[in-house]
């Protein structure tokens, strides 16, 4: 049966790691995925305790990367940042290091320059991960942030960087890849490359808006079938439902995740 699990994004400031994990237990949740906040907010320790006594694993944290700064400091900041991500990985067993390039827009030079010191970083990353027990998830991002968040788009682009990297596979977003000419042919023949897949769906709140993450119900995409398609290619992982807070539009957490697993039990 596919495995469901929950993402730490869409719990708004304020509402505890504590809380969180008891909401992800109550909708049957077998894994989460946690992001920097929670591990900031409660620590590794205390988090491999809490974990345990909720009976949760953990299915990603999020997220390392963010490659294409030029400044020194800041590089410098990030770079200790990724190490520090990759020991509470590999502290809490997580099932995978999600990484995100960063954009084009956070250093100089040109694409072509960006992606290449992404390239390397991820080549050394991956060396420290492996030492560590850690498997490295890159994500490809919608090319509508590409700027500001990751300009490694495609699944095709991906899995170039990732070829001949141990350990490095991919986490499909739905939100960013939904669209992909490959994104079938993927999990239809490679799923040898997939690491994590995280599902929602996607809709306009308004004519000429860009689309928006939603719950798995209805949408632009058929999230079951894709799900369906995955699990029938032999695809064991977890499939980690993501929302961050400001999709909430007012909801509980707590109302949105209960709607998400009982949709997610249909398929």
């Amino acid at each position: 049966m596919p495995r469901f699990a929950v993402n730490h994004y869409i719990c708004p400031a304020g509402y505890s790691v504590e809380a969180f994990l008891t909401a992800a237990r109550a909708v049957g949740a077998g894994a989460v995925g946690l992001t920097v906040r929670a591990v900031d907010e409660v620590g590794v320790p205390d988090l491999k305790t809490m974990l345990a006594e909720a009976g949760l694993t953990v299915s990603s944290l999020n997220s390392a990367g963010y490659f294409t700064a030029t400044d020194p400091e800041e590089r410098a900041a990030q770079d200790r940042r990724n190490r520090a991500l990759v020991q509470a990985a590999a502290a809490l067993d997580a099932g995978v290091l999600c990484v995100i390039t960063g954009g084009k827009a956070q250093g100089e030079g040109s694409l072509d320059a960006a992606r290449a010191r992404i390239a390397e970083q991820l080549a050394a990353l991956a060396a420290l991960a492996r030492r560590e027990g850690v498997r490295l998830g890159l994500e490809p991002i919608h090319p509508a942030e590409m700027l500001h968040k990751g300009c490694i788009n495609t699944i095709g682009d991906a899995l170039r960087l990732v070829e001949g990297l141990d350990g490095v596979d991919l986490i499909v977003d739905l939100y960013h890849s939904w669209w992909d000419p490959d994104l079938k042919a993927l999990l239809a023949r490679e799923m040898s490359h997939v690491a994590l897949i995280q599902i929602c769906n996607v809709r306009a709140r308004a004519a000429g808006l860009p689309l928006e993450r939603d719950t798995l119900g209805s949408g632009e995409i058929d999230v079951g079938a894709l799900v369906r398609l995955a699990a029938a290619q032999g695809y064991s992982g977890w499939y980690e439902f993501e929302l961050f807070a400001h999709h909430l539009k007012g909801r509980r957490v707590e109302d949105v995740l209960g709607d998400a697993a009982a949709t997610f039990g249909t398929f």
